[in-house]
Formats: structure tokens, sequence, C-alpha cells
């Protein structure tokens, strides 16, 4: 089913709206970020990542033409990207392997999959801007489903307290997904069956 050009104009300024306000929330808590205090940092931090994560998919999904899906090939790295600068880890202690994810993926889902990175990955930054090491984010696709695995150099487990396991559970409930961490490696491979539209196919 094809929505009307007026549809779809209200859809795009209703998108343009929300993704300006997203972005504008962000350096607003960016600003009060740098005037507070360190214990008090560390908790803005927390909602600056959860906010940075909607307006990427804000962004990307302003950015295409059915305005209702984000290209999944944008949308990893650039979750990525914007959570490494927040965490202030710099472009040569992140790897990102494998084919990526193809086609495009449904906006609820690109929401629900910036959150789970925005609360996952932030502690794997830290240890490795702590420790100096590296973190390797790696895509596989599988037969009808994608998975991304976050793992680091240092060969061990990231704790996460209790309200990051609770939110992270709740985000791969709202994908429909499984998540497991190999508690020797400290590896956490996410498990998505997307529903990926391929790109070629939809021209």
């Amino acid at each position: 089913m094809t929505a009307d050009a007026d549809t779809l104009g209200l859809l795009r300024e209703l998108n343009h709206r929300v993704k300006n306000n997203f972005q504008i929330i962000a350096s607003l808590i960016n600003l009060k970020k740098r005037a507070a205090d360190p214990h008090a940092r560390e908790e803005i931090r927390f909602i600056e990542e959860h906010v940075t994560s909607m307006a990427v998919a804000y962004r990307l999904v302003y950015a295409t033409g059915p305005m209702v899906e984000v290209a999944a090939s944008e949308l990893l790295p650039e979750l990525i990207s914007a959570l490494r600068v927040i965490a202030g880890l710099s472009l040569d202690q992140i790897a990102i392997d494998g084919p990526g994810l193809g086609g495009t993926i449904g906006l609820d889902q690109a929401i629900a999959l910036g959150l789970y990175l925005s609360v996952s990955l932030p502690p794997y930054f830290d240890h490795a801007l702590a420790a100096r090491g590296r973190v390797i984010i790696t895509t596989e696709t599988g037969e009808g489903s994608r998975s991304i695995s976050i793992s680091g150099d240092w060969g061990h487990a990231i704790a996460f307290d209790f309200l990051r396991r609770k939110l992270m559970a709740a985000y791969v409930r709202q994908l429909g997904a499984q998540v497991d961490q190999d508690d020797a490696t400290g590896r956490l491979l996410l498990r998505i069956p997307l529903p990926i539209a391929d790109a070629a196919a939809m021209r």
C-alpha cells in the first residue's frame, strides 16, 4: 500500500521535527554534562547515549524515501560512531568486521537496536579507554537472521550493572532477538530475526 503525497509529506515533516528535537535535546544534554561534576556527568552521559541513538535512527529515516525504514548498512556504523564520540574513544580503538547489515530495517526496530547498543557498547568502550584496548564489532549473516557481536582484545567478560541488564533484556524482547555472552572471552552476541528487505528488489 502506497501512501499518497499528502500523507507522505506529513510524515516527512513529522520525522523532520522529531529529528531536530532529538538533536537539540542531545546538544543540551552534552552542554549540561560538561558543566556537571564527575559523578553527575556519568549519569547524564547515560541519558545522552539513549537520546543520541534515537536521534541517529530518526536522522537516517529522514534521509530515506519510504520514511518508515532506515538503511541498515548505515545504521550500525552511525550508531557506533556516535557512541564512540560520547565515550571519548579514538577511531583506532574500534574495529567493525563482517558484511554489515544490508537492505533496510523498520524504524521501530532501528530505535530498539540503537537503544540496545546505547546500553551494551559503553561498558566495552570504557574498558577499552582505561586499558588502551580495542573493541571489535562483528556482523554475520545467517538464514533468516543477522547477528552483531561485541568483544574486546582483553579476553574476558564485561560486567553489566542491574539497570543495564534490565534494559538490555527489554530491548532484546522488542527486537524479538536472542543474546548470549561468553564468560570466557567476553563476547556478547545478539541474534536478530531482522526482516531486512533487499534494497535492490525495492527499487
